[in-house]
């Protein structure tokens, strides 16, 4: 898919808990984008490119979800409908088809929740047997009401109990496998989450596709400032990811 350098328009925004942006972007991308692909967004508080995760998209829309960090994010979040955005994507490459697969895993650690959105919304769309785990540190963290509608089963943590059952989301993980192990596991969030994850699904023999959050600068592969090493050499979460094969990534 060729990514293209786009002004998008602001069509709705969301604040949730103070902390995350939801923001609905009209869409004028000649191809659809997929679950696990990213946009580059340029923020005026500081003239940086910001690489945020696709939430959600359609021929007529795209939704990223975010974080309230620092400058630039504070600035992304202040924007109004009807503002345009100096965007460019869709980059990056995407979860794999699921059509090999009947059941499915999805595990979401904080904002990792972002391209799991997406993810599940198109393998409802292929009636797998699907069940979404997500976990955060407190109940402020945990953004319930951005899962999509569906016949799915939702898993939620967190970290202190203030909601969900209190703990990591991969110790549900692995209670659940127990009694149906899945075909494949797709997950984002924390790099030490997805370190154990991959730990598990090696020692089970699961399939997994994990999505990683390497800080980024050009998100075009030119400036190495996000390679992480694999089988296979040093490899650019921007270009050559975000989605890796657990399998080839060397945790450190």
């Amino acid at each position: 898919m060729t990514m293209k350098h786009k002004k998008l328009k602001v069509l709705s925004k969301k604040i949730f808990n103070e902390i995350y942006t939801e923001l609905v972007l009209e869409n004028r991308f000649e191809m659809l984008p997929e679950p696990g692909q990213f946009i580059h967004i340029l923020t005026t508080a500081t003239y940086i490119r910001r690489p945020l995760s696709i939430a959600g998209a359609s021929e007529n829309h795209i939704k990223i979800l975010f974080q309230i960090k620092g400058a630039g994010t504070r600035k992304l979040s202040e924007v109004s409908e009807g503002m345009l955005l100096d965007i460019i994507g869709p980059l990056g490459n995407s979860f794999p088809p699921v059509d090999g697969f009947e059941k499915i895993y999805l595990v979401a650690g904080g904002i990792g929740v972002a391209p799991l959105l997406f993810a599940a919304t198109k393998i409802m769309e292929k009636n797998k047997n699907l069940k979404f785990f997500y976990g955060a540190r407190t109940k402020k963290d945990l953004l319930v009401s951005v899962l999509p509608e569906g016949n799915y089963k939702r898993l939620l943590t967190t970290d202190d109990g203030s909601f969900g059952e209190k703990g990591s989301v991969l110790h549900i993980v692995e209670k659940e496998s127990i009694e149906e192990k899945p075909d494949v596991i797709f997950s984002a969030g924390p790099l030490n989450m997805l370190k154990k994850l991959s730990a598990f699904c090696r020692e089970n023999k699961i399939k997994a596709y994990v999505s990683l959050e390497n800080v980024m600068f050009c998100g075009l592969g030119v400036c190495q400032g996000c390679v992480i090493e694999t089988s296979d050499g040093y490899k650019r979460v921007c270009k050559d990811g975000p989605v890796f094969n657990h399998e080839e990534i060397r945790w450190k």
